[in-house]
């Protein structure tokens, strides 16, 4: 039998290419290239992955980073011809070529200008100088983005004109990837009580006393809060700061006016009137949270007043914010940009923080968008009001562009009366409300809610006993172990045939099905693993449990945190093999569905390879689980860097 020859092509641009094809076709211009004064953007290609014992050689002998992968078996470094000579000589490499400056180009950059763009460069390059570069060849407003210190990217934005000087900014050796600035468009029941219990008559999280209290969330949006709405207001001198009833921070500029898509989604989150906290029909999900209100039109500037996504979450983060809410698109593009990598460096980073992102509304042929279609993201599209909350209001299909399952789930988006902005603000404090049409604008809010309640389930001592008790607060749940809960708590929505479905992601949000409290049947094992106890490539971690009543669904969720991508050629997470062992000798896979039925297959024999490595999200769900001891086993198939995970198991267990 023939071995298989690996697939040497790197993954990048339009076509795949193979470096050493590209050397051979090219071999002039690739050593005046080479040639060139000054370190050079260079594709490192090698024979085999590499071990943690070569990684650490590779970086000592040569000075490698390492730490942006190319697939296949590739990294981008940035190299003068010298070092670049001496890795070539490596016993460990197949390929040393200058990264092609077609390469750098994301398909979305329009044809006509003017042009807004995004130039993310090498970690250890000087801003100042590619700045001056940039402005010698005709960019304006250029201005720097630094997130390395929190694990993001070093990247500039800039105007540029002439788009026929494109090429002469991908020429710059320090610019790894060019990119259009994002194009933030919104995406403009009791609700709260349905995505608790499916009935809007039933607060069964409420009534346990989670309301919210001690939890902030970020509303990450362009415009800010009136602070004399009754939901956001307090007592003179009614000025937001930790000592505030409801606004912790407000980041603004000194122009920014109260925005009426910013109240709304504010209000469903944790509206609560002041004076009467608690009881307003229409107050938020988490309605005793806090609240950081951060105006994001800083995202869409050139210039000196530019931030990036990476900054507006590390703004939140400073002032105890651990949930943060988008209600909004990049709608430019579809694929894994600088807003989804910004996500996914920060919730790495960041192992305790949970980023909530809405999916485009519905339109004809779209699909989802960033910044909800990155990796560690929960990515919300919109369920109809109760009594239609089975069925989507508003959203569209997965998968995302590179396949992966979003949105994630549904939460309830249509006929939410919350705050608005009336006609004309009165002196002093006002309480209007309205009913709201659907959009994912107002279902990602709702879930960002439901976040905010699962995690004070936790910090307040919940798990496993069912009430609260002091010796078991966990003061910070992970991301993943939040994201992990929600999933695990969906339900299938009747309206969609099929489970899990590219429209309704793993179904809706139903908060009773996950949280277990004191004398309830449907019981609650939660493993919670940073990255600091994450496990090495091909090493099995084993969890067991007992199933004591097969009449409860057991339903098993893990959600890894995930490296960001690179910009450059975005691939799949480092997956993790995960399987399930019943008390019979079955086995039950990550992802294998059988999706007319809704449950995942029984397999005689677990396979070779796991049938999803796509997705950091993965389930198994089983109707009538046998009585017994269970086993799940955990295999990381890839690790670039540790990963933490979160493994929650809800049924009739212990």
């Amino acid at each position: 039998m023939t071995a298989r020859r690996p697939d040497f092509r790197l993954m990048v641009g339009p076509e795949p290419f193979d470096p050493v094809e590209l050397a051979q076709e090219s071999p002039v211009e690739l050593v005046q290239a080479s040639a060139a004064a000054g370190p050079q953007a260079t594709v490192v290609q090698f024979t085999a992955s590499l071990s943690g014992p070569d990684v650490a050689r590779l970086k000592a002998a040569y000075g490698l980073r390492l730490d942006r992968f190319v697939p296949n078996l590739a990294y981008l470094e940035l190299l003068d011809a010298a070092t670049a000579d001496r890795v070539r000589a490596d016993f460990l490499i197949r390929a040393v070529t200058p990264f092609p400056q077609a390469s750098k180009l994301s398909p979305d950059i329009p044809a006509t200008g003017p042009l807004a763009l995004t130039a993310v460069l090498f970690d250890d390059s000087d801003a100042a100088a590619v700045t001056a570069s940039l402005t010698a060849i005709g960019a304006h407003d250029v201005a720097a983005s630094d997130a390395r210190e929190f694990g993001g990217r070093l990247r500039l934005v800039f105007g540029l004109d002439d788009v026929t000087k494109v090429a002469q900014v991908t020429a710059l050796e320090d610019v790894t990837w060019l990119e259009p600035a994002p194009a933030v468009e919104n995406q403009d029941v009791p609700s709260a009580q349905v995505i608790q219990s499916g009935d809007p008559a039933r607060g069964t999280v409420w009534d346990r006393h989670l309301h919210g209290e001690d939890q902030v969330i970020q509303i990450i949006e362009e415009g800010t809060l009136d602070l004399n709405h009754c939901f956001f207001a307090d007592a003179a001198p009614n000025r937001p700061g930790p000592g505030h009833r409801k606004v912790r921070a407000q980041f603004k500029r000194a122009n920014t006016a109260p925005d009426s898509h910013f109240m709304k989604v504010a209000g469903i989150a944790a509206g609560d009137e002041l004076g009467n906290s608690g009881q307003h029909q229409d107050r938020g999900g988490a309605w005793a949270a806090k609240i950081v209100a951060n105006d994001s039109a800083a995202l869409r500037d050139l210039g000196p007043n530019h931030r990036s996504v990476h900054q507006f979450l590390e703004d939140g983060r400073g002032v105890g914010a651990t949930v943060h809410n988008f209600s909004w698109v990049n709608a430019l593009t579809v694929r894994y940009e600088s807003t989804a990598r910004d996500v996914d460096a920060f919730c790495f980073a960041r192992e305790e923080q949970v980023v909530v992102a809405g999916g485009p509304n519905t339109r004809p042929n779209s699909r989802n968008m960033p910044p909800g279609i990155a990796l560690n993201a929960i990515c919300v599209a919109a369920a109809r009001a109760h009594p239609g909350h089975m069925t989507r209001g508003s959203g569209v299909d997965g998968p995302s562009f590179d396949s992966r399952r979003k949105p994630d789930l549904m939460a309830v988006g249509c006929g939410i009366r919350t705050s608005v902005l009336p006609p004309a603000p009165p002196q002093g404090v006002y309480c209007d409300t309205a009913v709201q049409t659907c959009g994912t604008s107002f279902a990602t809010p709702n879930a960002s809610a439901a976040a905010a309640l699962v995690r004070q389930y936790f910090t307040q001592g919940f798990y496993p006993n069912g009430k609260p008790e002091q010796d078991k607060i966990v003061k910070q749940p992970s991301g993943a172990l939040i994201k992990a809960v929600l999933l695990n708590a969906t339900v299938d929505m009747t309206g969609h045939p099929g489970y899990p479905s590219d429209i309704e992601g793993w179904g809706i949000i139903q908060l009773d099905r996950a949280l277990f409290f004191e004398n309830g049947t449907r019981k609650l094992i939660v493993h919670d693993v940073r990255s600091a106890a994450s496990m090495a490539t091909s090493a099995t971690r084993s969890y067991g449990f007992t199933v004591d009543n097969a009449g409860e669904q057991l339903k098993i969720t893990l959600v890894w945190t995930s490296k960001a991508m690179t910009e450059v050629a975005p691939f799949t997470p480092d997956p993790i093999r995960f399987e399930v062992e019943d008390p019979a000798g079955g086995f039950y896979m990550g992802n294998d569905f059988d999706v007319p039925n809704g449950v995942s297959r029984k397999l005689a024999a677990p396979p070779k390879a796991p049938p999803d490595i796509a997705n950091n999200v993965q389930m198994v769900v089983v109707n009538n689980p046998a009585p017994g001891p269970w086993t799940i086993r955990l295999r990381p198939v890839l690790t670039r860097a540790p990963q933490g995970f979160a493994l929650v198991i809800t049924g009739g267990v212990r």
